[in-house]
């Protein structure tokens, strides 16, 4: 009977730290918060529309004003099969892309410091690297 008592109390510490890691949102990438922002840089004053959603989560629509941004934050599925996809309009046309997909390496090593930001302009939507001081040119407007 000790044994078993012994075992549920190791269990129980286990599941309070992670809990408590949980809590304290640590550096392990599957704990932290995600951060996705949509930045809107259209000149003369346009204001921006965009739509994201996941399988389980429908983000809505959004309009957002000249230099501003929309922004949320999730946690990544430990399986590593988070995806995020948007809708951006400038007049009638529209790109679609996506926004964060944990499976994508190419698209995971842009991201920094568990946050992206994409930056809508005139010329087409670009992901912000602010470590390199640039921003990368990533679908022009169709």
């Amino acid at each position: 009977m000790r044994s078993a008592a012994a075992a549920l109390a190791k269990v129980a510490l286990w599941v309070s730290l992670a809990a408590a890691a949980a809590a304290a949102n640590t550096d392990a990438s599957w704990w932290a918060y995600t951060h996705v922002h949509v930045v809107n840089e259209f000149g003369g004053g346009r204001v921006l529309t965009v739509h994201c959603k996941s399988r389980d989560d429908d983000m809505g629509t959004h309009w957002v004003g000249p230099n501003s941004e929309y922004e949320w934050r999730f946690r990544p599925s430990i399986f590593g099969n988070t995806l995020f996809w948007c809708h951006v309009w400038k007049g009638g046309s529209q790109i679609v892309y996506d926004a964060y997909y944990a499976d994508d390496d190419k698209l995971y090593d842009r991201v920094y410091m568990d946050n992206s930001y994409w930056v809508v302009k005139d010329d087409g939507l670009y992901l912000r690297q602010f470590w390199k001081g640039i921003d990368v040119f990533w679908r022009p407007w169709p």
